[in-house]
């Protein structure tokens, strides 16, 4: 064999080996799938946000709170967290509105389960009458608070929630979220972690020395980085950039759900805990952004009101924090049906 043709042969035998090696790598990992049907777990149910969670046991969609929603076939639909439930009360504004008005309330919920209430239990749940959905919110929750705690959606959630998980995955993962998505599918990693991780964690730990050594000389406090006041400045100028933020947020989906059901929205920002000399102050950020915000709401088609600075809401009417007292819940659902009755129409 001539030089000519062994280089040839050599080649084509590199070029064979490396499609073997990288055929062997793709597929190797799907072995995987294998034995996570064949290990303890296997019947553990996927998540619905399988790009961002793995599979874990959960609660069972609420189905009695469906029924009970729509046996009641509600004309409005309160919805919030304990903000909004401490400022209305469904009953009274029923009575005073002379519709039927529910709260869909959760303390300590974040925009995503407002959003999956609203989708679940209003939208999508065979309701005949509901001309009108209000959110009540803080400040930049409406477009800011995206991340979410494991089960804290469970019982508001679907099998299937294809569009938070696609807007958690690209917050969480950037760019690279339908990659991510495409090799859990694949590989099956997130299965393979119910078996994998109790193992690695339960392997021989390094010596003490080392530990001793990780926590006082490379993750000592005096040898991580310092952070200026200037960072924490600017994430907050970022923060409250509405149209950078209100993409990557669930407010779009909110209202194009609320125009598909032919259902009124309305948004009320509360003004947070006054002081004895009046509304609390604001940045020149956030007054910006509650701008912005307004336009945006008002130009898609919804109803927008700001309660920072409303003399009907003193300090006086203030419990804790930014919760009303029971008499300031009285009084806020009495203006607040006199204030915004033409919604009520």
């Amino acid at each position: 064999m001539n030089g000519s043709a062994f280089a040839k042969a050599s080649a084509g035998q590199a070029g064979l080996s490396l499609c073997l090696v990288l055929a062997g790598t793709l597929a190797g990992p799907l072995g995987l799938r294998a034995i996570n049907g064949a290990l303890p777990g296997a019947a553990v149910r996927d998540s619905y946000l399988p790009s961002v969670e793995t599979p874990r046991p959960r609660e069972p969609f609420d189905q009695e709170a469906a029924q009970a929603v729509r046996e009641v076939q509600p004309q409005f639909v309160v919805i919030g967290d304990s903000m909004a439930g401490i400022r209305i009360d469904p009953l009274q504004l029923s009575r005073l509105t002379r519709t039927r008005v529910i709260g869909l309330y959760q303390q300590g919920s974040p925009v995503a389960y407002w959003y999956l209430a609203f989708k679940n239990l209003v939208v999508n749940n065979d309701l005949k009458s509901v001309r009108g959905a209000i959110f009540f919110f803080r400040d930049d929750q409406l477009t800011t608070q995206v991340q979410v705690a494991p089960g804290s959606l469970d019982r508001v959630a679907l099998d299937r929630e294809p569009e938070l998980d696609r807007l958690l995955a690209t917050e969480r993962l950037g760019v690279f979220s339908g990659v991510h998505r495409a090799a859990r599918v694949a590989y099956q990693f997130d299965r393979t972690r119910l078996w994998l991780e109790p193992l690695i964690n339960t392997a021989p730990a390094g010596s003490p020395e080392l530990l001793q050594a990780i926590n006082t000389e490379v993750f000592a406090l005096d040898k991580l980085r310092k952070f200026e006041a200037a960072d924490l400045a600017a994430a907050t100028d970022a923060a409250l950039d509405l149209p950078a933020s209100v993409a990557r947020s669930l407010l779009p989906e909110i209202i194009r759900l609320a125009a598909q059901a032919n259902i009124r929205t309305a948004f009320v920002r509360v003004q947070r805990r006054p002081t004895s000399d009046g509304p609390p102050l604001q940045s020149a950020a956030l007054k910006k952004y509650a701008d912005d915000l307004k336009t945006y709401l008002i130009g898609h088609g919804a109803y927008y009101y700001d309660d920072w600075g409303d003399p009907d809401e003193p300090l006086s009417l203030y419990a804790d924090g930014d919760h009303l007292t029971a008499d300031g819940r009285v009084r806020y659902t009495q203006r607040f049906a006199e204030k915004h009755a033409q919604f009520f129409q």
